[in-house]
């Protein structure tokens, strides 16, 4: 059977595909630091493997994640959480390096993909292999099966079928719209016994990084689906519905909003990061933000503000007069204001002019 995905592109997927353009060319006009770049890179890598893995209930947080990448030891008593950020991260790695290859995502890039980010974590014979089972989702609450993925004997000729819909439309259709279709798809078809999810996110990436737009590995799209994991799973669901006998006939418009929106936000938070960096740039100054200060402004970029309890939440290891002086020093050196009464108290972006 030959993939043909319903859907329409609304006004609003039409406005944020323009968006994206528009902040694309900004991104690309900013004059950034070999350094900075490197630093916006690496950073982009640890909060993707932080949030890829909470998905799907990895109990680490994003400091245990930087020093688990930064490690070959076992940090913490999770060892099984470990390895998960480091495959992920190793999936990462496998990106940049696919990204200078051939344009079309192949069965073997998928496979290959799912290996690395399964290693040590199932059976070998489950490690890069479509699954020889059939497959369901339940409520892990009730036990109730919520979907059952395509029939195991369909599998390939599924995921080739998306994969060649990828390579036809790969230069009609814009990026992000089917970047969009794989996530979706992917995760309708279900194709390996474990790790769909993760797969389905780092593939989603890697037809990104394939077409430059993934700004070179600075863009998370995954801490936008982890910042509200229900949200993420809900739309999924409720296109999907029970099995994938029904996704293949729905009418997918929906996720498509979903997902460009959260394209748009990543890059919205991308740009305020770089725009940030950009304060010490314009004044002729070297940028020597610290992690925990990059912590903080990529928070404040994404939900608008940060309050001392909120900073002392994303910073458990610092102390709270420690967050107050660094909460200052961004203050003093440009990158935040302060605004409200004592109690209500919250750090915002600096406002240009």
């Amino acid at each position: 059977m030959s993939y043909k995905p319903k859907f329409v592109i609304t006004d609003k997927v039409k406005d944020l595909l323009q968006d994206i353009g528009r902040i694309n060319n900004v991104i690309a006009a900013s004059r950034i630091l070999p350094t900075v770049e490197a630093s916006v890179r690496y950073r982009a890598s640890v909060e993707a493997a932080h949030s890829s893995t909470s998905i799907e209930g990895n109990p680490l947080s994003m400091n245990e994640v930087r020093a688990v990448i930064a490690s070959d030891r076992v940090l913490t008593k999770e060892e099984y959480a470990e390895l998960e950020v480091k495959n992920y991260k190793a999936a990462l790695d496998f990106i940049e390096r696919r990204r200078h290859g051939a344009s079309e995502i192949t069965l073997d890039d998928v496979l290959e993909l799912h290996g690395i980010i399964m290693t040590g974590l199932t059976t070998k014979n489950r490690t890069g292999q479509l699954r020889f089972n059939p497959v369901y989702i339940e409520n892990q609450k009730t036990h109730e099966m919520i979907y059952e993925g395509a029939p195991v004997d369909d599998v390939r000729a599924e995921m080739l079928d998306l994969l060649a819909y990828v390579t036809d439309n790969q230069y009609i259709m814009h990026p992000v719209i089917l970047a969009a279709i794989i996530h979706l798809h992917f995760v309708a078809i279900h194709p390996f016994a474990d790790g769909n999810g993760r797969t389905a996110r780092a593939l989603t990436m890697l037809f990104l990084a394939i077409n430059q737009y993934d700004d070179n590995g600075a863009l998370v799209l995954d801490s936008y689906y982890a910042t509200d994991r229900a949200a993420y799973y809900a739309v999924l669901q409720n296109v999907n519905g029970k099995s994938y006998v029904t996704s293949v006939k729905a009418d997918i418009t929906p996720w498509l909003e979903y997902f460009v929106e959260g394209y748009v936000t990543s890059l919205r938070v991308l740009d305020a990061e770089i725009r940030l960096l950009n304060v010490s740039l314009m004044a002729g100054e070297p940028v020597g933000l610290s992690r925990e200060d990059q912590d903080l402004l990529s928070y404040v970029a994404k939900f608008g503000a940060i309050s001392i309890s909120d900073a002392e939440k994303l910073l458990p290891e610092l102390n709270r007069r420690s967050i107050q002086r660094r909460l200052k020093q961004l203050v003093d050196d440009g990158y935040l204001e302060l605004v409200g009464e004592t109690h209500d108290a919250r750090y915002v972006l600096k406002r240009k002019g």
